[in-house]
C-alpha cells in the first residue's frame, strides 16, 4: 500500500493490470518487441503517476500476485482484497485508457463518498473505471459479468441495479492497435506521453494509413519546432 489521503480514509484505489512483459505478449501494439514493451511500461508508469498524484492508498494486482482461473474471479478476488483490509470504497482502473487522469480519479473519489457505484465508460461498451462500495458488493454477481466484452458497462449497471450510480465522462481505451490509433490522436498535442509513444511507434509506417503518416509527420514538425507555438 502506498499515499494516503485523510480526505477519503476508507478509500482506496486499485491498478489492476499486468506487467509489460505480459501485456507485450497480448496486446502488439507495436510490431517490434522491445518497442512494445517500452510502450507498456510507460503505460503502466503513467497509470501508476495518476494515481500516486491523488494521494489516496493503491495496490496494484498483475499477474504476479492475482488469484482465479479467468478474469471474472481474478478481479472479483483483486478487489475483495482491498475490501478485506479495511477499505470501505475502491476505485478499479487499467492502464489502456490514454486520456485517464487524476483529476477524474478524484472526481471519483469525491462522488464514492455520496454515490454506491462510480462508472467510467469507453466507447465499446466496457469501462474503464469502477468505484465500488462494500456495502453493495456481490461478489458472485460481479464475477459472473461477462468481463472483456462489449457488454461489460450494461453489466455492471444490471448487476447494481437499485443503487446508487453516478457516470464519469465517455472516455476511449484501447484493445488493439487500431484503437491505440484511435486514442493517441485524441491526446493533447503538447503531451508528453503522446511524443514518447508516437516515438516509439513510427518504425511502423508501413502499417499506417496516409492520413496516419501525414498527421504524425506534421505533429513532429510542429512539437519540434521552438520557434513558434503549437496551436491546441
Amino acid at each position: 500500500m502506498n499515499n494516503q489521503n485523510d480526505s477519503h480514509p476508507k478509500t482506496a484505489i486499485l491498478l489492476f493490470a499486468q506487467t509489460e512483459q505480459r501485456e507485450a505478449l497480448s496486446k502488439n501494439i507495436s510490431s517490434h518487441a522491445k518497442n512494445n514493451i517500452l510502450l507498456w511500461k510507460k503505460l503502466n508508469q503513467k497509470a501508476v503517476q495518476i494515481i500516486k498524484n491523488t494521494h489516496l492508498p493503491y495496490f496494484i494486482s498483475d499477474e504476479t500476485t492475482q488469484v482465479g482461473d479467468h478474469f471474472g474471479s481474478k478481479i472479483t478476488a483483486a478487489v475483495q482484497s482491498v475490501f478485506d483490509k479495511g477499505f470501505e470504497k475502491v476505485i478499479v482502473i487499467g492502464n489502456d485508457s490514454l486520456s485517464l487522469s487524476t483529476t477524474l480519479l478524484l472526481e471519483a473519489a469525491r462522488n464514492l463518498e455520496y454515490q454506491d457505484i462510480i462508472l467510467g465508460a469507453d466507447w465499446s461498451g466496457g469501462v474503464y473505471l469502477m468505484g465500488i462500495s462494500k456495502q453493495g458488493f456481490d461478489s458472485q454477481k460481479f464475477e459472473s459479468i461477462a468481463w472483456q466484452t462489449d457488454t461489460v458497462f450494461n453489466n455492471l449497471k444490471n448487476i447494481f441495479a437499485g443503487q446508487s450510480i453516478f457516470l464519469l465522462p465517455r472516455l476511449k481505451d484501447f484493445h488493439d492497435y487500431h484503437s491505440f490509433q484511435e486514442s493517441l490522436l485524441g491526446l493533447n498535442h503538447s503531451s508528453r506521453l503522446k511524443a514518447f509513444l508516437i516515438a516509439l511507434i513510427l518504425e511502423q509506417f508501413a502499417f499506417f494509413t496516409y492520413k496516419s503518416i501525414s498527421y504524425f509527420t506534421t505533429y513532429f514538425k510542429q512539437f519540434y519546432n521552438k520557434g513558434s507555438p503549437v496551436l491546441a
